[in-house]
């Protein structure tokens, strides 16, 4: 079990509560239920597109305990978990949504799990809001976030180039509404925006990919290394228990480098045409072509990378009817994106004289409509290039920097015949080395083993 010396992890609480039980109700009264030694298996998701963590939790029932307390997907769960008696903990507030499946081990004995969703996506996904909101789109996801689910919103990174603007929420939850305007929001460059919560605090973030991938991988001391040898050869007289803690368990990739499937998502080449009603006019010069955008972005984030090494498409491609006809990949419209405006519809100020933007208003500026196709674009190229792998979870309960969101390097062997392991200058892959984004998590916790399976993603795979 998980408060074993051996553990790589303590869970210190799982506290249940119900409204429908007083005696297991904290603010009526009551105690609530520590089920912790009931736990087999617990499971925490992070997902950078989510501003929320999922989980699921295999609890042991070999006291009737789910039929004499009832579960009605209504239920409260605040766990808490530490690498050991000395650490932090971690306390997350989960709502129960249901039960996924009961098994039974034998006559005596039952195993429930429990599907799990943190309480103020619960909340947010009981109610819709209508309501009119003026602002930066950042202003608006901070103010509906505060007013309406009382969540503090971390915003460090780039302002967005999306000035004030009035936007009406036709009776959407809140974090649909929120999440439709990180969709307006994009970075100069063209770098998208992701809202999303990290197992490490209660603190919603509002994050730009420039700002994310320019930041300093939190293991540079210690890159995660896959290879035969890896995790068995101690370096320079470091511990073989710290080598243990940055080696990859396994590795896959699954639906990776596309070219086909960039184009026919328009993220290569594609045409964006706004038909504006109030003037009867259509912009010009709305087509899009990925390779000037890719290019500014990586130069952007890092001035030594290599925008010929870029792992998301071919981008010397050239397709024809005929050979005289052909012409490269990237100068065709693959896709084309129609949006039809109503410009200067919303005035304010004390006379109602002041024009401000829709949410599809640009005042006719081509460079920043464009801007929705780049930030579109960049999040299709990105994820072009998954690669899923696990890793020991140790330094995630102790590191309050680290998660998703963050970013990470990983030196991958190449597949040689060489015997030369990494550690002794061995051959490096460079499509799956170098410097990564950590795009999904599930942290799983069972049978006191702490793992750490994730999605990373790259743009580039220049290695310095």
């Amino acid at each position: 079990m998980s408060d074993t010396a051996q553990s790589q992890y303590l869970i210190e609480r799982v506290l249940f509560s119900a409204d429908r039980l007083p005696q297991f109700d904290v603010e009526q009264g009551g105690q609530a239920l520590d089920l912790r030694g009931s736990v087999a298996e617990l499971n925490i998701f992070e997902n950078i597109e989510l501003p929320y963590l999922t989980g699921t939790i295999a609890l042991i029932d070999d006291t009737n305990f789910k039929n004499i307390l009832g579960i009605k997907g209504s239920e409260r769960l605040s766990i808490g978990i530490k690498h050991k008696e000395s650490s932090d903990v971690i306390i997350k507030n989960f709502m129960v949504t249901g039960v996924a499946s009961n098994i039974s081990v034998n006559e005596r004995t039952d195993v429930h799990v429990l599907t799990l969703i943190e309480d103020h996506a619960y909340l947010s996904m009981i109610q819709k809001i209508s309501k009119s909101y003026a602002g930066s789109p950042e202003e608006i996801v901070v103010n509906i976030l505060d007013s309406i689910l009382n969540k503090d919103v971390l915003f460090d990174s780039n302002v967005a180039s999306q000035k004030r603007m009035k936007v009406n929420i036709p009776y959407w939850t809140p974090l649909e509404a929120a999440d439709w305007l990180r969709d307006r929001m994009a970075y100069a460059n063209g770098a998208p925006y992701f809202l999303y919560a990290t197992l490490r605090d209660d603190k919603i973030r509002l994050d730009d990919l420039d700002f994310l991938m320019k930041r300093e991988a939190w293991n540079k001391n210690d890159a995660y290394t896959y290879g035969q040898t890896s995790h068995n050869v101690e370096l320079g007289g470091e511990s073989k228990t710290r080598k243990e803690l940055f080696h990859v368990k396994s590795y896959r990739a699954i639906n990776i480098e596309s070219t086909l499937r960039l184009a026919q998502s328009g993220a290569i080449g594609s045409d964006f045409q706004v038909n504006d009603l109030t003037y009867n006019s259509r912009l010009n010069n709305t087509f899009h072509n990925s390779n000037d955008t890719l290019n500014q972005f990586i130069q952007s984030v890092n001035l030594n990378a290599d925008i010929n090494s870029s792992l998301a498409y071919d981008n010397y491609l050239s397709l024809g009817a005929t050979k005289t006809k052909e012409k490269n990949i990237g100068t065709y419209s693959s896709k084309v994106f129609s949006s039809v405006v109503s410009t200067n519809q919303y005035f304010e100020g004390e006379d109602d004289d002041i024009p401000i933007a829709g949410y599809h208003e640009e005042n006719q500026q081509e460079a920043a409509y464009k801007l929705k196709i780049k930030s579109a674009a960049l999040r299709a190229i990105l994820l072009n290039n998954v690669f899923q792998i696990n890793v020991p979870g140790i330094p995630y309960i102790l590191n309050n920097d680290i998660g998703v969101g963050s970013t990470i390097l990983m030196n991958y062997a190449a597949p040689t015949q060489a015997q030369e392991s990494l550690n002794d200058g061995g051959a490096r892959d460079k499509n799956r080395s170098g410097k990564f984004l950590i795009y999904r998590t599930r942290h799983k916790f069972t049978e006191g083993i702490y793992d750490v399976l994730m999605d990373v993603v790259k743009l580039t795979d220049k290695i310095k």
